[in-house]
């Protein structure tokens, strides 16, 4: 059967795959033909999805024997975001819960199989977060508190996992959107980021199931408050 929400799955695939480090901006996609068939899809599914993520500005297509479908942004905007989740299924107390036990197992992973480019990565996320001028644009912050999270799913060296963690962390933030807006202080998140990438760096599971589990209760306790507040869905 025709499902008419296919090409927004194909969407989603294409920004994990851009999220989380498999193509950077400047880098061309497959061709359509190669990418209908490695989802198993039509052409024209393929060919809406390309049109929906050039319409965002996160890729540019070109035709000609130079052309192809380059990624021109790697910060996905949050209406997009929207458009790929569809119909809201997980509440927040779901997204929460299950975001636990798979970024406690994403990090223990990683501190077994992190190479040093993904050292790298993960420092460089931690950077640009604290370099990014206070009450600037604040979904160029919550891109780059992102990065972090997708630069250790990558160093994990487990795709299944990874894309759990996408999915989560895009429900997430549709969730609770006012709060990564107007209230989540970036100068915590960057010394709880750069405190477990010290964690993963050390290799020593116990620290990264310590500082992981502060990590991960830093949002648990602020959605915990801001349901009180109304910026948090309680839902």
């Amino acid at each position: 059967m025709h499902d008419p929400r296919m090409h927004e799955r194909v969407v989603d695939q294409i920004t994990f795959a851009i999220r989380s480090g498999a193509y950077r901006v400047g880098d061309r996609l497959p061709s359509v033909e190669q990418m209908a068939h490695d989802m198993q899809v039509s052409k024209p599914t393929v060919g809406e999805a390309i049109r929906v993520l050039s319409e965002y500005g996160v890729v540019k297509s070109r035709r000609g024997v130079h052309g192809g479908v380059t990624v021109v942004a790697d910060n996905i905007p949050t209406t997009l975001l929207r458009l790929t989740q569809g119909p809201a299924k997980s509440t927040l107390r779901e997204l929460l819960e299950a975001r636990r036990p798979v970024e406690m197992e994403i990090a223990r992973r990683a501190a077994v199989r992190a190479v040093p480019a993904d050292i790298e990565a993960m420092q460089d996320s931690i950077d640009r977060l604290v370099s990014e001028p206070a009450g600037e644009d604040w979904t160029l912050r919550l891109h780059y508190d992102h990065f972090f999270h997708y630069a250790m799913g990558r160093a994990a060296r487990s795709d299944l996992l990874a894309y759990y963690q996408h999915e989560i962390l895009e429900g997430i933030t549709i969730v609770v959107l006012d709060f990564f807006a107007q209230v989540e202080d970036p100068a915590v998140v960057a010394e709880l980021h750069r405190r477990t990438l010290d964690a993963i760096r050390g290799g020593v599971i116990a620290d990264v199931d310590r500082i992981m589990d502060e990590h991960l209760a830093h949002l648990e306790r602020a959605v915990d408050a801001e349901e009180h507040s109304g910026l948090a869905p309680a839902r």
